[in-house]
């Protein structure tokens, strides 16, 4: 491992290009098994283009990218690379801006290599949080040590074992509450596999209820391709229908464009309960939440509504707006007032309730839901704690929680039932919503999650203040990278410009001298044989990612149907000269970095000095870049193919 004086890592990388390895200081384990392995994946998959390169005798043309779409762009105009400082010196000036917010007060410095650099060998650097948390190893030996001194039964029972994990998952769930400034009086946890789940169990659960012209759904074709003429459905955009929206007699199921697929799952719900459905931006929602509101009965509820009398009504419509507090493909931060204003358009027949996506804010952000009462809201503990795996949670208001209408009964949900008739008494929630045995095992490790955060760490202000110290500083340092020509390296989405309303995540695309965009798998595999854990694709987040790409919706569809990719890239129609359409070639995905409460400075220095010692002046591969980028680019052999379908499916993840 490369270590510095201070006991870091310092960075190591690989120009592909050349296939060495280059670092800071020397170091024999840089040529350990795992980064040779990554260096053949890179040389067989180079060799394999280049070769069918050759065989095809290609003349290779390459295309510029340009989108309409905002982007973070540098303030720099000059055509000078600027030089990245050594580690040490960076660092210095770096802990000279930000030393009273970064490292928890030298907790990370003394304990970072113990707790996480043992499992990143040869000086790797992990930039993959908002995919996944690192956990310490204290968590495990903690957890472990509870495994082995105390038995752990089934929380149905009364037995001494069945009272420990009761008891536990009692002070796991207010252990949650607290953390998020939920009133146990008003909130419970309903316990999931995911946050994949909690979102899955609104959308199922909601009471939906059908526009007056709506007709039952004629199925999914075969394929499993949904059929667009299927219920209702408006595009993306800043305008709304706002007399159909505040329809009494039908659900409205309103969520953001930019939004994980699990949220989009809801629409599927909605649609086939002829739920009308409005897919927005951030200028539409905001439109709508200015509108005037309907008020066809003279009665508005306040945000903090007391629903005793209109829960209560059987002729009360139930709508429900989606939107993440953190979009996890560019990292901005969306305003949580928004929950507030939303139930203020609520009248006595049509009550607007609200689905928060917390699973990419909570890791390094707080929330109140004193202060921001979403009637649900999905999160995923190993994206916060990184262990364990496989849990996550609903929060849901109580009043909100009674109206989802659940069907399946399993143990654990029912106070009584009889065989016959399949009658039943269903539990109040959260046990009414949890079929089955809950992972108890996994809900009693918890607590070392919280004590990392709250106690070790400081807190979630102090866990936020170190990484907006490093996105700060890394944000300067990669919009200032240019090739010698003036061309900006790296595009960056995002809204960086203003801090206030960006997160720890970088999202990107990488570009040639010449402004072509260079693949974002070649970029993933490089930074990989580099020792760097970068993430590409679109993130399950199609709505944000096609926007920022560059590709229409029925562009997309079209390519997916015909198969109409190279690896990462499809090709797509457009009028460039006059009314001829020519064929353009645009990215399926692009390259994310995403910082996380155990990231480090020399983290994002490695990221740093990569892209800068790898892109900056360099052409791609000619063979490579031909294949995946040049104009008319064919299918090639095996290894260099991929669907749009396989493509996304392989980097789909939060």
């Amino acid at each position: 491992m490369c270590v510095a004086s201070n006991g870091m890592r310092e960075p190591t990388w690989q120009d592909p290009a050349v296939g060495k390895i280059s670092s800071s200081s020397s170091s024999s384990s840089s040529s350990s098994s795992w980064l040779a392995s990554w260096q053949q994946i890179i040389a067989t998959f180079m060799h394999s283009n280049a070769a069918h390169a050759t065989a095809k005798g290609a003349n290779i043309t390459t295309t510029t990218f340009t989108t309409t779409s905002t982007t973070t762009s540098s303030s720099s105009s000059s055509g000078s690379r600027s030089q990245l400082p050594p580690l040490a010196a960076a660092k210095a000036a770096f802990l000279a801006e930000h030393g009273q917010q970064y490292g928890y007060r030298g907790w990370l410095e003394q304990h970072w290599q113990q707790e996480v650099g043992a499992r990143l060998p040869g000086g790797q650097h992990y930039l993959d949080f908002t995919g996944a948390s690192l956990y310490a190893n204290w968590q495990v030996t903690a957890s472990l040590q509870m495994l082995t001194q105390h038995a752990f039964g089934n929380p149905h029972s009364r037995n001494p074992s069945s009272r420990r994990s009761a008891e536990e998952e009692a002070a796991a769930a207010a252990k949650v509450l607290a953390w998020v400034g939920a009133d146990p009086k008003e909130y419970v946890v309903v316990w999931t596999r995911s946050a994949t789940e909690a979102l899955k169990m609104v959308g199922e659960w909601f009471p939906w209820s059908p526009a007056h012209d709506w007709q039952p759904p004629r199925g999914t074709p075969s394929g499993g391709v949904t059929n667009s003429s299927v219920g209702h459905v408006s595009k993306c955009g800043g305008k709304l229908h706002f007399k159909q929206a505040d329809r009494d007699d039908s659900s409205h199921f309103m969520y953001t464009r930019a939004n994980h697929k699990s949220v989009l799952g809801i629409g599927a719900y909605a649609q086939d309960k002829g739920a009308l459905l409005s897919c927005v931006d951030e200028a539409g929602i905001e439109e709508w939440l200015n509108e005037p509101p309907s008020d066809h009965d003279g009665h508005i509820y306040p945000s903090k509504h007391n629903s005793s009398s209109s829960s209560s009504s059987n002729n009360v419509t139930y709508s429900l707006v989606a939107f993440p507090a953190k979009d996890n493909y560019e990292g901005v931060l969306y305003p949580l007032e928004w929950v507030d204003r939303i139930h203020a358009k609520s009248s006595k027949h049509h009550r607007w309730l609200v689905m928060l996506d917390a699973a990419a804010f909570l890791p390094t952000h707080a929330l109140n839901l004193s202060h921001t009462p979403a009637d649900f809201v999905s999160l995923s503990f190993y994206k916060v704690f990184g262990y364990p795996t496989g849990l996550g949670a609903l929060i849901a208001r109580k009043e909100s929680a009674i109206l989802l209408h659940k069907v399946y009964f399993g143990g654990g949900a029912v106070d009584d039932a009889t065989a016959q008739d399949v009658w039943r008494i269903l539990s109040p929630p959260p046990a009414g919503l949890q079929d089955g045995t809950v992972n108890f095992l996994g809900i009693a490790e918890l607590q070392f999650g919280f004590e990392l955060l709250l106690q070790k760490l400081g807190g979630m202000q102090a866990i936020h203040d170190h990484v907006s110290s490093l996105q700060a500083w890394t944000y300067v340092q990669l919009s200032a990278l240019r090739h010698s020509s003036g061309q900006q390296l790296l595009q960056i989405f995002g809204k960086h410009a203003t801090p206030a309303r960006q997160s720890c995540l970088f999202q990107f695309l990488v570009h040639a001298p010449n402004g072509s965009v260079v693949p974002a798998e070649e970029v993933e595999l490089a930074a990989a044989a580099a020792g760097i854990h970068l993430r590409t694709g679109c993130h399950c987040n199609p709505g944000q990612c096609l926007l920022d790409l560059g590709i229409e919706p029925q562009e997309e569809r079209a390519a997916a149907l015909a198969h109409n990719a190279t690896r990462g890239f499809i090709t797509v129609l457009r009028h460039k000269r006059g009314s001829k359409l020519e064929p353009v070639q645009l990215p399926i995905g692009s390259v994310r970095a995403s910082l996380g409460a155990l990231s480090t400075f020399e983290d994002v220095y490695a990221l740093v000095q990569f892209m800068q010692d790898t892109y900056i002046d360099k052409d791609p591969p000619a063979a490579l870049y031909g294949e995946l980028h040049g104009a008319g680019g064919a299918a090639g052999s095996q290894a260099s193919n991929m669907t749009v379908q396989e493509y996304w499916n392989s980097k789909c993840g939060a």
